[in-house]
């Protein structure tokens, strides 16, 4: 039912606000805007100070503006469950930005100065946010209404060159120095993902949600950022473990764990990490109690929030004089999803390779025949998805095996 005063979009009638004007709806009632027909008419506001002022005053229910832009509809809820005092007004704006989130909201205070979304001096992560703000402020209430925001983006706003899982999606505002919640704070963001709508919704961070607020992707694929993962051998032939961060965020450690078949690991050491850091930083560790010959070692991360992390594996081969029967085994794949396999063999003789996956599963079995020195074998397998694998060369002499990665 039509309301007095209402704004009503018939079909894909389009309502562009220009240099700085202000579209007022003076009608409390949720069906203040009516969009009608086809249901495709919006209102463009795609500039900070291109406003709607939706006289709301003491009403209640879900208030949707329904922004757009470029032919696509991306509505604004404001669900009011609680009515503010008698006179008040929303002032609401959207706009769409460039990959690193410029230019900033700045015209109406607190401006925003930067895109550090997981705390302050922990670099710009702009890459993890919806291309897009959407600036909230109010007029006259004395106290604020009780409400729940629904926030709704385009495809293209959090497409690449952004590094963004839809479905991780949730809601950060400006405090005035900082965007809070942040990442590393251990609180979660704001809002319920609804990746399938292309909205959050449920957002509320009290005071009437007049903030300045952004969408951003609170995973961190790692949130330490390596430099370097290595192991060699020391002069009396132990392992040593190095890594190298360039930046860490929430690190609370690091577990290494060792293996001598890929398959079953122990946990050998735990590491404190630095919480947070934007300087390189040198870990190591030497591995006194290793066996002799070849050694696996996976390295984990852990936030402080107890969110773990895998920050990859690799493999070292420290053998004292007297060990013989050892092959040098090597494992690669090339740009033809080939597997290489190359050792060194003291004999021609019998050889097995026996590819499995990380379950354990022996996923392909190879006979060849060696020659004395080097060898090089090309594996004729069946097709294979591009993971982790495990080739174990077995002889009557002796068995080797090798972690890869198939790519």
């Amino acid at each position: 039912m039509a309301q007095n005063n209402a704004l009503i979009l018939n079909n894909a009638i389009v309502i562009t606000i220009n240099d700085g004007a202000v579209l007022s709806i003076d009608q409390s009632h949720a069906d203040g805007i009516i969009v009608n027909g086809s249901g495709t008419g919006y209102i463009q506001s795609e500039g900070e100070t291109n406003r709607v002022a939706w006289y709301i005053n003491s009403g209640t229910g879900n208030h949707i503006i329904p922004f757009g832009a470029a032919g696509t509809k991306i509505d604004m809820g404001y669900n009011i469950t609680s009515a503010g005092s008698a006179s008040g007004t929303l002032m609401a704006s959207t706009y769409a930005t460039a990959n690193n989130n410029t230019v900033y909201p700045m015209v109406y205070a607190p401006a925003v100065t930067n895109m550090e979304l997981n705390g302050a001096g922990t670099g710009d992560k702009s890459l993890y946010a919806v291309d897009r703000f959407w600036v909230l402020r109010k007029t006259n209430w004395a106290s604020d209404p009780i409400s729940a925001l629904t926030l709704t983006y385009r495809d293209i706003e959090y497409a690449p060159a952004n590094t963004i899982t839809e479905t991780n999606l949730l809601a950060q505002y400006w405090n005035g120095t900082g965007w809070t919640p942040a990442w590393n704070s251990g609180t979660a963001l704001y809002g319920a993902n609804n990746a399938a709508a292309n909205q959050v919704n449920s957002i509320n961070a009290g005071s009437g949600n007049f903030y300045t607020w952004v969408l951003a992707e609170k995973v961190n694929t790692l949130p330490v950022e390596l430099i370097t993962f290595r192991a060699s051998c020391t002069a009396d032939q132990k392992p040593v473990v190095e890594w190298i961060t360039a930046t860490e965020t929430n690190n609370a450690f690091f577990t290494l764990q060792r293996s001598t078949d890929g398959f079953f690991w122990t946990t050998v050491a735990e590491i404190s990490g630095a919480g947070n850091s934007n300087t390189p930083l040198y870990y190591s560790y030497t591995d006194d109690a290793a066996p002799e010959g070849v050694v696996y070692y996976q390295l984990f991360q852990t936030d402080f929030d107890g969110t773990v992390a895998d920050a990859g594996a690799v493999t070292v081969n420290c053998k004292s004089e007297n060990m013989a029967g050892t092959y040098g085994l090597n494992v690669y794949s090339d740009n033809e999803h080939l597997i290489h396999v190359t050792f060194t063999s003291e004999l021609s003789e019998s050889i097995i390779f026996n590819l499995y996956d990380m379950s354990g599963r022996l996923v392909a079995r190879e006979n060849v025949t060696s020659s004395e020195g080097l060898n090089h074998f090309v594996m004729e397998t069946i097709p294979l998805q591009d993971a982790v694998y495990m080739l174990n060369l077995s002889s009557p002499q002796s068995s080797e095996s090798k972690r890869f990665f198939l790519q």
